[in-house]
């Protein structure tokens, strides 16, 4: 079983991160399980996301210590800390300079980097799973397709 926490602000995209994340697993015929946690405001208050994926039946969906902890901004941290261990594995929000897509595809980008390690679902279905929550958008505008699938990819090579 792997456990993520994923923590940032209303808006930066949290929610979707984790709803791709668990629809692929189950997609994959993994157990999955999704909790998102978020004040009333739809942008700027803090937004957190526990997401379980396992191979066998998830009987509790809380959890005390994540594997793998996402972090997007700063006062998130201080929500989360007591869910991680010596043993977490972080992966922080880097610095966009660092990035070279529109700040909108920037969670998508963390995705593929949750992705590249933990390899908890191939990136393959990640993408047809996003294809599948974001279908309305993306025959909306193309372009959106273009930018996600491409920061994804970026995500997921990315080296430090």
């Amino acid at each position: 079983m792997i456990r993520v926490l994923i923590a940032g602000e209303g808006g930066q995209g949290v929610q979707l991160i984790a709803e791709v994340l668990a629809k692929a697993a189950y997609n994959l015929e993994k157990y999955s399980l999704y909790i998102p946690n978020f004040g009333v405001e739809q942008r700027g208050g803090v937004s957190l996301a526990f997401i379980q994926v396992s191979n066998h039946p998830i009987f509790y969906p809380k959890f005390a210590k994540a594997d793998f902890a996402v972090i997007m901004c700063e006062r998130a941290k201080q929500r989360i800390e007591p869910y991680l261990t010596e043993e977490t594995k972080v992966i922080s929000d880097l610095d966009s300079s660092k990035i070279n897509f529109p700040q909108r595809v920037h969670n998508v980008f963390i995705l593929g980097l949750l992705l590249q390690k933990s390899g908890v679902i191939p990136i393959n279905a990640v993408q047809e799973t996003l294809e599948e929550v974001m279908h309305k958008k993306f025959i909306q505008n193309p372009e959106i397709k273009k930018f996600n699938f491409e920061a994804l990819r970026a995500g997921f090579e990315f080296k430090e």
